[in-house]
């Protein structure tokens, strides 16, 4: 069996930006629908979406498919359910709400094998099992595939709470962190304004945690709430403003909503 592809390192190690959306239905067809149109990456949403593990087999298969990079955004940080993602194919996961280094570090050790067996520091304790879909059911050469997954997995930390912005610098000094993806709205509510992700409180917030990342060479994944062109082109301005690397463009269930909504307004225009 031929070996995944991680579009988003592609991406990155050529200077590029690299675009995603996220998925919280547990539809394949909007997995296909997401590499058809030629985005770099979908994240599966099993925090706030109503995906569970047996759906998500399903979904990661789409993603092979479809050749689109598949990231699995975790509920919690359980270790269980890291690993559990991991084998069944994801390229990467999304754990929400880090707020410390020691969550951080407990991550990345689940979603890493112990590498001493290639010479490199043994920082992982990720579950060993040869035989799963991640492995292509045993298939392939289980030294290789684990140096493969230590090098290509991704480990994204959501930070979104006054605490997490508190301990960056720590969160930061993690080995193994691909990404950070600060949460606006979470932070807007955190700090006292209602969702406002504009204010210069949050503005200020939001360019703490991408300048320090950047110094760390972590890349920073903006999330875009936009819902017409004009939003969506000063949206991009602000995060390109802050240096940002990694553009989460959307979700399946607003962008089918604005898309029915746009489609009726046409119509009704000439009933």
């Amino acid at each position: 069996m031929k070996q995944r592809t991680n579009l988003i390192h592609q991406k990155r190690k050529a200077g590029e930006a690299a675009l995603g959306v996220n998925v919280q239905t547990a539809s394949p067809e909007n997995i296909e629908m997401a590499g058809a149109a030629g985005y770099d990456f979908v994240l599966i949403d099993c925090e706030h979406g109503t995906i569970y593990l047996d759906k998500l087999v399903e979904l990661l298969r789409a993603a092979d498919a479809s050749g689109i990079t598949p990231i699995v955004r975790v509920p919690d940080h359980s270790p269980s359910f890291i690993m559990r993602a991991l084998d069944a194919g994801a390229m990467g996961v999304a754990i929400p709400n880090v707020n410390t280094r020691a969550q951080a570090e407990a991550a990345v050790s689940a979603a890493k094998y112990n590498s001493k067996q290639y010479g490199a520091d043994p920082f992982g304790t990720r579950g060993a099992c040869p035989s799963t879909r991640a492995n292509w059911h045993l298939v392939g050469s289980w030294p290789e595939f684990t140096r493969w997954s230590n090098d290509e997995t991704m480990v994204w930390l959501l930070i979104e709470s006054l605490e997490g912005i508190g301990n960056i610098d720590a969160i930061l000094e993690v080995p193994g962190i691909s990404a950070i993806v600060p949460g606006p709205f979470d932070l807007s509510q955190a700090m006292g304004h209602a969702g406002d992700m504009r204010h210069p409180d949050v503005v200020k917030a939001l360019r703490t945690l991408t300048t320090k990342a950047r110094a760390k060479g972590v890349d920073t994944v903006a999330v875009l709430l936009s819902n017409d062109a004009a939003g969506m082109k000063e949206e991009m301005a602000f995060w390109k403003d802050l240096d940002t690397t990694i553009f989460w463009a959307g979700g399946d269930r607003r962008m089918f909503t604005l898309a029915l909504r746009n489609r009726m307004a046409q119509v009704r225009e000439n009933l």
